[in-house]
């Protein structure tokens, strides 16, 4: 039975992508593994402490958007089935897949007509970022900046830099900014470190059998 997947109350999400869309596909533990994925985005309530992590909400709107949901349950979970659909379409674009592509794109072309547009700049993190000038309860609030960012990563040349962490059971992606263009994980805290020791006791594991067989 796998273990229970914490909320991001308690293990905030790791933010390592390099661009907003692409932290938003990492909303689950193990991509690349299909029978456990580990899904973070299991309530409206875990959708809106991510967006507050991720610098797209401020404390107060989600508050504000999170009492609103709770009068508009069946619509906040439209909401949170919206936002896996997005993260799905998005997990396959962003690298260049092109298998379903038209699909996949039609989502994420729904996602964008549906936004308002683009009025104010705010900060985020060290820059700046868009956003809209109200937000009037819209429950949706949260995916609008996602459906941007994807928007503008797949138009520009930084989208041939998106990677896929050599890690097969986390498969996070991330935009690789290194010098050589070489970066392998999606963080070396995390994955690179684990594939250290794995390499480290698959050696240790190999010199003792040659040293048993000397013997």
């Amino acid at each position: 039975m796998p273990d229970p997947v914490p909320s991001y109350r308690k293990q905030p999400p790791k933010l390592v992508a390099g661009a907003l869309c692409l932290d938003f596909v990492n909303t689950v533990s193990w991509r690349g593994d299909p029978q456990e994925p580990g899904e973070r985005l299991t309530s409206y309530a875990e959708l809106l402490l991510w967006a507050v992590h991720a610098g797209v909400l401020d404390k107060t709107t989600a508050r504000l958007l999170e009492d609103e949901a709770r009068g508009r349950a069946d619509e906040a979970l439209a909401v949170v089935a919206s936002a896996v659909a997005l993260r799905e379409a998005l997990a396959r674009l962003l690298p260049g897949n092109r298998a379903g592509a038209e699909s996949d794109l039609a989502i994420l072309n729904a996602r964008l007509a549906s936004a308002p547009p683009r009025s104010v700049l705010r900060p985020r993190g060290a820059g700046y970022a868009w956003t809209e000038a109200s937000i009037d309860g819209e429950l949706e609030v949260p995916l609008h900046p996602v459906a941007w960012s994807a928007g503008d990563l797949l138009t520009s040349s930084l989208r041939a830099n998106v990677r896929r962490c050599g890690d097969a059971r986390c498969g996070w992606l991330f935009l690789d900014s290194s010098p050589t263009g070489r970066r392998r994980w999606c963080s070396m805290e995390a994955c690179g470190n684990r594939a250290k020791a794995r390499r480290f006791h698959r050696a240790k594991r190999t010199t003792k059998l040659v040293r048993s067989r000397r013997a």
